[in-house]
């Protein structure tokens, strides 16, 4: 594939993937030959999945839309389309799980022909207000129906989905050529970031829709799935028939039937209700919605039978909603008729009576109340204007009022710092997080200016240094009070607490007297240890003997000692040869 130049971009009709999501059997055969002799091996087999979005489409994988989301504007002449990072995403499931032929349109011999492979399985619907329902968080059993929930697997997965009325859906379902047609993909240059939108390869599937919004309609575009409904999808295009005119006469057309389909249903046998034809009167054309390629009012496509069997009408269809989006159109000015209005004309030239005069400077003329309640004259000036402004130096200011200024040459007063103050606090006060960040704001400035003041008083307190407070203070001061009542303890008197010891009730003489019945104190305290002899025999230590402080000088001039010494060593190692069976020398 050739990259396209920038500003350029290549379309192709679509882009299959080798294999499209479901689980796969994979046999792995080994041929081994030994001297012309074939060894046969086990094959193995392994099984994996392929999967990709299929009840639902992550915000993520969605490059853009077209309408924006929630937008207003004159979009009644604009295809919405939504455009997906996946470019292979509308071509990965099949619109036929039963595996049957697809049916082939003859009437439109101008179109390629349709290929089934080349169908994609998702399709984008416009929908006004009030023509859907819009479902979360739904049982899959409860959307589609039971054969086809059979035949993907029977999931047991919720989805969103949209109910519409089935003869709508069918007035603005495509048909098999118009989905080949809907769906293509999208190559632009990496490079042009204006196209890019955050894909690494410039690919993009785009799936659009084949309806246009009326004007002062709130839409919703929504991306369905089409897996296994090849039953809502029409072989062709629906042809122009007549009608219902609105909306409003196809309500009155079921409230008329509402009696006679309860009397019916009461008397049927079965679930089946029988109609019963009503004449409805039907108005002149009133074309709304409009469908790409066909004409119809409020996109109703009717045929004959609906006026003989309007039965039709009251049933409803849901569809597997993958991702949606509403924007509102307003307005009938597109951007090239606003261009067109543009005033070129040059400053100080009057348009039209009535409008304030533009001075060479920019300035209008505006009557300001004053603090009093008078009302003045004074000069205001927008930021756009075709000349270079210089900044203004006096700021930053903190209210309106400092930025009033008085210019000399009129004699008259300029607000227009002080209109571009106010606007930048009213912006402000509209953000809802202001509050929060000013409450946040203050809590820390209290914080900081109680822990200052904790600190210094601390610091005072216990003579502790300089602090800085956006360092951590507590290490110091712990210290510097540590230091400090160490400081000011005196010597301790009683080390081992031997004065609270002879308090105990046990080492009292007189306790002890009491308890044992003793005749005198000094007869308990003789027990207490205070007689020695009452403990038992008193022992004299062993005397110790004298030794003298001998010096390395003393021992060396001691050579009768040392020659003491020398002797004893020969004999002793005299006697371990002797042991060994060594002999001497």
């Amino acid at each position: 594939m050739s990259t396209p130049a920038l500003g350029q971009m290549i379309l192709y009709d679509d882009i299959t993937p080798p294999l499209v999501d479901n689980s796969y059997r994979m046999t792995l055969q080994t041929k081994v030959t030994v001297s012309g002799v074939d060894q046969p091996l086990d094959s193995k087999q392994a099984f994996f999945d392929i999967q990709g979005p299929r009840f639902r489409l992550n915000a993520s994988d969605v490059a853009t839309v077209v309408p924006p989301r929630n937008g207003h504007g004159p979009f009644t002449d604009v295809v919405p389309h939504i455009a997906i990072y996946r470019r292979t995403l509308p071509w990965e499931r099949k619109i036929n799980l039963d595996g049957k032929p697809v049916p082939r349109p003859t009437t439109n011999s101008d179109l390629p022909a349709l290929d089934p492979d080349g169908l994609p399985w998702l399709a984008l619907l416009l929908f006004e207000e009030g023509e859907y329902t819009l479902l979360e968080n739904q049982p899959i059993d409860q959307v589609l129906p039971a054969d086809v929930v059979k035949l993907m697997g029977s999931p047991q997965v919720t989805c969103d989905a949209i109910e519409v009325h089935s003869n709508l859906l069918a007035s603005v379902m495509p048909s098999l050529e118009e989905l080949q047609l809907l769906a293509h993909v999208r190559q632009v240059n990496v490079d042009d970031k204006e196209l890019d939108v955050g894909s690494k390869d410039g690919f993009f599937s785009v799936v659009m829709a084949n309806r246009l919004p009326s004007a002062g309609s709130k839409c919703r575009a929504c991306l369905v799935s089409l897996e296994g409904r090849l039953d809502l999808v029409p072989t062709e295009p629906p042809a122009q028939t007549p009608g219902f005119a609105s909306v409003l006469e196809k309500a009155v057309a079921v409230q008329m039937l509402t009696p006679q389909l309860a009397s019916a249903s009461a008397s049927a046998a079965g679930p089946t209700i029988s109609a019963v034809p009503v004449s409805v009167p039907v108005a002149g054309p009133a074309p709304s919605a409009t469908l790409l390629g066909t004409v119809s009012n409020r996109s109703f496509h009717q045929s004959p039978a609906m006026l003989t069997n309007p039965i039709t009408f009251l049933t409803t269809t849901r569809l597997v909603l993958l991702h949606s989006w509403k924007y509102e159109t307003i307005g009938d000015t597109n951007f090239r008729g606003l261009m067109q209005a543009l005033d070129v004309g040059l400053i100080g030239k009057l348009e039209e009576p009535g409008h304030p005069a533009i001075t060479d400077s920019g300035h209008i003329q505006v009557e300001v109340t004053g603090r009093a309640g008078t009302i003045e004259k004074a000069w205001y000036r927008g930021p756009l204007v075709p000349f270079q402004l210089t900044r203004d130096t006096l700021g930053p200011y903190h209210s309106a009022d400092q930025c009033r200024r008085a210019t000399p040459e009129t004699g008259g007063e300029d607000v227009s710092y002080a209109a571009a103050f106010e606007v930048g606090r009213l912006l402000a006060a509209a953000d809802p997080r202001l509050a929060q960040e000013l409450m946040r704001w203050r809590r820390e400035a209290y914080k900081q200016s109680s822990r200052k003041d904790s600190v210094a008083l601390a610091r005072v307190s216990l003579s502790a240094p300089a602090l800085d407070l956006r360092a951590p203070v507590t290490p110091v001061l712990s210290a510097s009070a540590t230091a400090r009542a160490v400081k000011g303890i005196g010597p301790i008197a009683d080390r081992y607490g031997f004065s609270k010891i002879s308090k105990v009730v046990g080492l009292d003489p007189k306790a002890v007297q009491l308890a044992f019945q003793l005749k005198t104190p000094a007869e308990a305290a003789a027990l207490l240890g205070g007689d020695a002899g009452a403990l038992g025999v008193s022992v004299a230590p062993a005397p110790q003997t004298e030794r003298p402080n001998t010096t390395l000088d003393s021992v060396i001039k001691d050579t009768a000692g040392l020659e003491r010494l020398n002797q004893a060593r020969a004999r002793l190692i005299d006697n371990v040869n002797v042991r060994l069976g060594r002999k001497k020398g």
